[in-house]
Protein backbone atom coordinates (compact mmCIF):
# COMPACT_ATOMS: atom_id res chain seq x y z
CA UNK A 1 0.00 0.00 0.00
CA UNK A 2 0.91 3.39 -0.12
CA UNK A 3 2.24 4.72 3.44
CA UNK A 4 -0.87 6.79 4.35
CA UNK A 5 -4.72 5.54 5.21
CA UNK A 6 -8.14 7.01 5.39
CA UNK A 7 -11.94 6.37 6.09
CA UNK A 8 -12.81 6.33 2.52
CA UNK A 9 -9.79 4.02 1.15
CA UNK A 10 -10.48 1.52 3.81
CA UNK A 11 -14.28 1.96 2.92
CA UNK A 12 -13.52 0.67 -0.62
CA UNK A 13 -12.12 -1.87 0.34
CA UNK A 14 -14.19 -3.04 3.20
CA UNK A 15 -16.99 -2.54 0.51
CA UNK A 16 -15.41 -4.87 -2.51
CA UNK A 17 -11.87 -6.23 -3.41
CA UNK A 18 -11.86 -5.49 -6.58
CA UNK A 19 -12.61 -2.61 -6.73
CA UNK A 20 -9.94 -1.81 -4.50
CA UNK A 21 -7.37 -3.39 -6.95
CA UNK A 22 -8.98 -0.27 -9.82
CA UNK A 23 -8.86 1.95 -7.79
CA UNK A 24 -5.16 1.93 -5.79
CA UNK A 25 -3.08 -0.81 -7.17
CA UNK A 26 -3.53 -1.17 -10.40
CA UNK A 27 -0.85 1.03 -12.47
CA UNK A 28 -3.18 2.51 -14.50
CA UNK A 29 -3.59 6.06 -16.64
CA UNK A 30 -5.76 6.96 -19.78
CA UNK A 31 -2.71 7.26 -21.42
CA UNK A 32 -1.50 3.96 -20.55
CA UNK A 33 -0.33 1.41 -23.68
CA UNK A 34 -2.04 -1.01 -21.99
CA UNK A 35 -5.78 -1.46 -23.75
CA UNK A 36 -7.28 -2.49 -19.97
CA UNK A 37 -4.85 0.10 -18.29
CA UNK A 38 -5.88 2.72 -19.73
CA UNK A 39 -9.64 1.50 -19.55
CA UNK A 40 -9.41 1.13 -16.12
CA UNK A 41 -7.72 4.51 -16.09
CA UNK A 42 -10.02 5.95 -17.61
CA UNK A 43 -13.55 4.79 -15.43
CA UNK A 44 -11.33 5.79 -12.57
CA UNK A 45 -12.00 9.67 -14.28
CA UNK A 46 -16.22 8.73 -13.56
CA UNK A 47 -18.03 10.66 -10.76
CA UNK A 48 -21.76 9.94 -9.74
CA UNK A 49 -23.91 12.77 -9.62
CA UNK A 50 -24.40 13.17 -5.60
CA UNK A 51 -20.56 12.84 -5.86
CA UNK A 52 -20.40 15.68 -8.44
CA UNK A 53 -23.16 18.48 -6.67
CA UNK A 54 -21.18 17.54 -3.08
CA UNK A 55 -17.97 18.59 -5.11
CA UNK A 56 -19.15 21.50 -6.29
CA UNK A 57 -21.14 22.35 -3.27
CA UNK A 58 -18.14 21.97 -0.55
CA UNK A 59 -15.97 24.32 -3.49
CA UNK A 60 -18.72 26.99 -2.61
CA UNK A 61 -18.57 26.52 1.09
CA UNK A 62 -14.76 26.84 1.82
CA UNK A 63 -14.49 30.31 -0.69
CA UNK A 64 -17.38 31.37 1.30
CA UNK A 65 -15.76 30.46 4.90
CA UNK A 66 -12.49 32.16 2.95
CA UNK A 67 -14.81 35.52 2.37
CA UNK A 68 -15.97 35.36 6.09
CA UNK A 69 -12.24 35.31 7.27
CA UNK A 70 -11.29 38.25 5.58
CA UNK A 71 -14.96 39.88 6.49
CA UNK A 72 -16.21 39.85 2.95
CA UNK A 73 -20.03 38.86 2.40
CA UNK A 74 -21.26 35.40 2.48
CA UNK A 75 -21.03 35.01 -1.05
CA UNK A 76 -20.15 37.53 -3.62
CA UNK A 77 -22.67 38.71 -5.96
CA UNK A 78 -21.25 36.27 -9.11
CA UNK A 79 -21.60 32.98 -7.61
CA UNK A 80 -24.82 32.09 -8.96
CA UNK A 81 -23.79 32.89 -12.38
CA UNK A 82 -20.52 31.51 -11.90
CA UNK A 83 -22.25 28.31 -10.59
CA UNK A 84 -24.65 28.26 -13.34
CA UNK A 85 -21.84 28.42 -15.95
CA UNK A 86 -20.09 25.68 -14.59
CA UNK A 87 -23.05 23.37 -13.67
CA UNK A 88 -24.13 23.79 -17.48
CA UNK A 89 -21.00 23.20 -19.31
CA UNK A 90 -20.27 20.42 -17.39
CA UNK A 91 -23.19 18.52 -17.52
CA UNK A 92 -23.17 19.36 -21.55
CA UNK A 93 -19.89 18.03 -21.58
CA UNK A 94 -20.68 14.76 -19.63
CA UNK A 95 -23.88 14.59 -21.75
CA UNK A 96 -22.32 14.54 -24.77
CA UNK A 97 -20.17 11.47 -24.26
CA UNK A 98 -17.35 13.31 -25.76
CA UNK A 99 -15.21 12.23 -22.65
CA UNK A 100 -15.35 8.60 -24.46
CA UNK A 101 -13.10 9.87 -27.58
CA UNK A 102 -10.96 12.86 -25.81
CA UNK A 103 -10.48 11.55 -21.97
CA UNK A 104 -7.71 13.21 -21.21
CA UNK A 105 -10.14 16.38 -20.67
CA UNK A 106 -12.11 15.00 -17.83
CA UNK A 107 -10.96 17.45 -15.11
CA UNK A 108 -9.89 19.95 -17.18
CA UNK A 109 -11.78 23.48 -17.54
CA UNK A 110 -15.42 22.09 -18.52
CA UNK A 111 -14.62 18.74 -18.22
CA UNK A 112 -17.11 16.11 -16.66
CA UNK A 113 -17.56 12.37 -16.75
CA UNK A 114 -20.34 11.17 -14.72
CA UNK A 115 -21.00 7.51 -14.31
CA UNK A 116 -24.65 7.46 -14.88
CA UNK A 117 -23.83 9.34 -18.70
CA UNK A 118 -21.01 6.27 -19.09
CA UNK A 119 -23.75 3.56 -18.17
CA UNK A 120 -26.86 5.08 -20.29
CA UNK A 121 -28.74 5.20 -17.36
CA UNK A 122 -32.08 6.36 -17.24
CA UNK A 123 -31.34 9.84 -15.20
CA UNK A 124 -35.76 10.15 -14.47
CA UNK A 125 -35.72 13.83 -15.03
CA UNK A 126 -31.90 14.58 -14.35
CA UNK A 127 -30.86 17.70 -16.17
CA UNK A 128 -28.54 20.92 -15.39
CA UNK A 129 -31.22 22.67 -14.21
CA UNK A 130 -32.43 20.02 -11.74
CA UNK A 131 -29.17 19.82 -10.11
CA UNK A 132 -28.19 24.04 -10.12
CA UNK A 133 -31.66 24.11 -8.28
CA UNK A 134 -30.19 21.04 -5.62
CA UNK A 135 -27.00 22.65 -5.15
CA UNK A 136 -28.83 26.35 -4.75
CA UNK A 137 -31.20 25.16 -2.13
CA UNK A 138 -27.98 23.45 -0.11
CA UNK A 139 -26.09 26.41 -0.28
CA UNK A 140 -29.50 28.79 1.22
CA UNK A 141 -29.55 26.28 3.72
CA UNK A 142 -25.97 26.59 4.74
CA UNK A 143 -26.07 30.11 4.31
CA UNK A 144 -29.23 30.26 7.11
CA UNK A 145 -27.79 27.62 9.26
CA UNK A 146 -24.54 30.05 9.60
CA UNK A 147 -26.67 33.00 10.04
CA UNK A 148 -28.05 31.08 13.46
CA UNK A 149 -25.32 29.93 14.52
CA UNK A 150 -21.88 31.71 15.34
CA UNK A 151 -19.86 30.14 13.28
CA UNK A 152 -19.17 33.83 11.75
CA UNK A 153 -17.65 34.92 14.91
CA UNK A 154 -15.64 31.58 15.01
CA UNK A 155 -13.89 31.79 11.96
CA UNK A 156 -13.31 35.80 11.99
CA UNK A 157 -12.01 34.92 15.38
CA UNK A 158 -10.21 32.02 15.40
CA UNK A 159 -6.52 31.90 16.54
CA UNK A 160 -5.69 29.19 13.60
CA UNK A 161 -7.95 27.93 11.10
CA UNK A 162 -8.34 25.07 8.18
CA UNK A 163 -10.60 25.34 5.43
CA UNK A 164 -10.62 22.45 2.85
CA UNK A 165 -6.88 21.96 3.69
CA UNK A 166 -4.45 19.70 1.73
CA UNK A 167 -4.61 15.97 2.75
CA UNK A 168 -1.02 15.30 1.36
CA UNK A 169 2.18 17.27 2.51
CA UNK A 170 3.83 17.83 5.47
CA UNK A 171 0.90 20.00 7.48
CA UNK A 172 -1.54 17.95 6.01
CA UNK A 173 -4.20 17.34 8.82
CA UNK A 174 -3.87 13.42 9.98
CA UNK A 175 -1.36 11.39 12.36
CA UNK A 176 0.80 8.42 12.27
CA UNK A 177 -0.04 5.15 13.53
CA UNK A 178 2.63 2.38 12.71
CA UNK A 179 4.61 4.40 10.08
CA UNK A 180 1.35 4.83 8.47
CA UNK A 181 -0.19 8.35 7.78
CA UNK A 182 -3.71 8.76 8.24
CA UNK A 183 -5.16 10.97 6.19
CA UNK A 184 -8.01 12.99 8.11
CA UNK A 185 -10.31 15.18 5.23
CA UNK A 186 -11.61 18.07 6.90
CA UNK A 187 -13.95 20.84 5.48
CA UNK A 188 -13.36 23.30 8.51
CA UNK A 189 -11.24 22.97 11.41
CA UNK A 190 -10.67 25.97 13.79
CA UNK A 191 -8.94 26.99 17.18
CA UNK A 192 -11.09 29.22 19.51
CA UNK A 193 -9.55 31.97 21.56
CA UNK A 194 -10.16 29.72 24.48
CA UNK A 195 -8.20 27.08 22.77
CA UNK A 196 -10.40 24.46 22.08
CA UNK A 197 -10.11 22.50 18.97
CA UNK A 198 -13.66 22.71 16.97
CA UNK A 199 -14.00 20.17 13.28
CA UNK A 200 -16.42 20.69 10.86
CA UNK A 201 -17.87 18.02 8.21
CA UNK A 202 -20.84 18.91 5.50
CA UNK A 203 -22.68 16.50 4.57
CA UNK A 204 -24.97 16.90 1.18
CA UNK A 205 -27.31 13.44 2.58
CA UNK A 206 -30.03 13.53 4.94
CA UNK A 207 -29.44 12.29 8.56
CA UNK A 208 -30.48 8.96 8.90
CA UNK A 209 -31.14 7.88 13.02
CA UNK A 210 -31.04 4.06 11.77
CA UNK A 211 -27.64 4.50 10.85
CA UNK A 212 -26.31 6.47 13.90
CA UNK A 213 -24.04 4.62 16.73
CA UNK A 214 -20.45 3.67 17.12
CA UNK A 215 -20.84 1.84 13.85
CA UNK A 216 -21.99 4.69 11.53
CA UNK A 217 -18.87 5.26 8.81
CA UNK A 218 -19.92 9.08 9.53
CA UNK A 219 -19.42 8.91 12.73
CA UNK A 220 -16.32 6.40 12.85
CA UNK A 221 -14.85 8.95 10.21
CA UNK A 222 -15.16 12.22 13.17
CA UNK A 223 -13.65 10.46 15.38
CA UNK A 224 -10.78 9.77 13.33
CA UNK A 225 -10.67 13.20 12.71
CA UNK A 226 -10.87 14.19 16.13
CA UNK A 227 -7.24 11.74 16.99
CA UNK A 228 -5.64 14.45 14.71
CA UNK A 229 -5.65 17.47 16.83
CA UNK A 230 -4.89 14.98 19.63
CA UNK A 231 -2.11 12.98 18.53
CA UNK A 232 -0.01 15.54 16.31
CA UNK A 233 -1.06 18.53 17.86
CA UNK A 234 -1.42 17.46 21.44
CA UNK A 235 -4.73 18.94 22.10
CA UNK A 236 -6.62 17.24 25.35
CA UNK A 237 -9.43 14.61 24.08
CA UNK A 238 -11.96 17.49 26.59
CA UNK A 239 -10.73 20.49 24.77
CA UNK A 240 -11.96 19.20 21.20
CA UNK A 241 -15.46 18.82 19.85
CA UNK A 242 -16.80 17.56 16.73
CA UNK A 243 -19.82 18.88 14.53
CA UNK A 244 -21.48 17.31 11.63
CA UNK A 245 -23.92 19.12 9.90
CA UNK A 246 -26.58 17.33 7.00
CA UNK A 247 -28.12 19.85 4.87
CA UNK A 248 -29.39 17.15 2.26
CA UNK A 249 -33.29 17.85 3.56
CA UNK A 250 -35.61 21.13 4.56
CA UNK A 251 -34.26 21.11 7.92
CA UNK A 252 -30.88 21.17 8.47
CA UNK A 253 -29.42 18.25 10.95
CA UNK A 254 -26.36 19.24 13.40
CA UNK A 255 -24.97 16.55 15.50
CA UNK A 256 -22.19 17.47 17.83
CA UNK A 257 -19.86 14.67 19.08
CA UNK A 258 -17.17 14.48 21.86
CA UNK A 259 -14.74 12.00 22.34
CA UNK A 260 -13.29 10.05 25.82
CA UNK A 261 -10.87 7.49 26.58
CA UNK A 262 -13.02 4.17 25.13
CA UNK A 263 -13.75 5.74 22.00
CA UNK A 264 -10.50 7.38 21.30
CA UNK A 265 -8.54 3.50 22.00
CA UNK A 266 -11.74 1.86 20.07
CA UNK A 267 -11.04 4.28 16.50
CA UNK A 268 -7.11 3.51 17.23
CA UNK A 269 -8.11 -0.27 17.21
CA UNK A 270 -10.13 -0.04 14.27
CA UNK A 271 -7.58 1.47 11.97
CA UNK A 272 -5.05 -0.80 13.05
CA UNK A 273 -7.18 -3.21 12.00
CA UNK A 274 -7.95 -1.74 8.99
CA UNK A 275 -4.56 -1.17 7.96
CA UNK A 276 -3.34 -4.63 8.76
CA UNK A 277 -6.27 -5.46 6.32
CA UNK A 278 -4.94 -3.15 3.92
CA UNK A 279 -1.37 -4.22 4.18
CA UNK A 280 -1.94 -7.93 3.30
CA UNK A 281 -2.79 -6.71 -0.14
CA UNK A 282 0.00 -4.52 -0.62
CA UNK A 283 2.89 -6.00 -3.14
CA UNK A 284 6.47 -6.47 -1.16
CA UNK A 285 10.18 -6.82 -1.70
CA UNK A 286 9.98 -10.56 -0.51
CA UNK A 287 8.48 -11.53 -4.02
CA UNK A 288 4.08 -11.43 -3.00
CA UNK A 289 3.27 -10.01 -5.95
CA UNK A 290 -0.66 -9.66 -6.32
CA UNK A 291 -2.61 -9.32 -9.30
CA UNK A 292 -6.33 -8.74 -10.16
CA UNK A 293 -7.05 -12.65 -9.67
CA UNK A 294 -6.59 -12.13 -5.53
CA UNK A 295 -8.93 -9.93 -5.44
CA UNK A 296 -12.56 -11.00 -4.42
CA UNK A 297 -16.15 -9.67 -5.98
CA UNK A 298 -18.55 -7.77 -3.74
CA UNK A 299 -20.92 -9.44 -2.28
CA UNK A 300 -24.10 -7.69 -3.81
CA UNK A 301 -25.34 -6.95 -6.84
CA UNK A 302 -26.48 -3.75 -5.31
CA UNK A 303 -22.88 -2.70 -4.73
CA UNK A 304 -22.23 -4.32 -8.68
CA UNK A 305 -25.02 -1.68 -9.90
CA UNK A 306 -23.64 1.39 -8.36
CA UNK A 307 -19.87 0.48 -9.68
CA UNK A 308 -18.30 2.53 -11.86
CA UNK A 309 -15.85 -0.43 -12.68
CA UNK A 310 -18.59 -2.85 -13.56
CA UNK A 311 -18.15 -3.30 -17.24
CA UNK A 312 -14.72 -5.19 -16.62
CA UNK A 313 -16.42 -7.42 -13.92
CA UNK A 314 -19.43 -8.17 -16.22
CA UNK A 315 -16.92 -9.51 -18.94
CA UNK A 316 -15.46 -11.99 -16.36
CA UNK A 317 -19.04 -13.01 -15.18
CA UNK A 318 -20.35 -13.05 -18.96
CA UNK A 319 -23.26 -10.99 -17.19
Amino acid sequence: MKNNWSVSRAQVLNTCERQYYFDYLAPARINSRDTTLKEIGFLKKLTNIPMWQGNIFHSVVANSLKRIQRRDSLLSKTWLRSLKNKVEKEWAFSESRRFRETPQLIDKAGGLALFEHEYDLELSGKNSQVILQFIEALVNRFTIWVEQTDLIKKVQSAKQIWIEPDIYGSHAPGFVIDNVQVIAKVDLALVTPDKRFTIFDWKTGNYSSILSGRNSQAEFQINVYQLWPHLTLEYPLESIEAHVVYLGSDAVNHKTFKMDLEQREYTLSSIRRSIAYIQRFSNNDDGLNFSLEDFDFANSVGICQQCKFKKLCQRVLEV
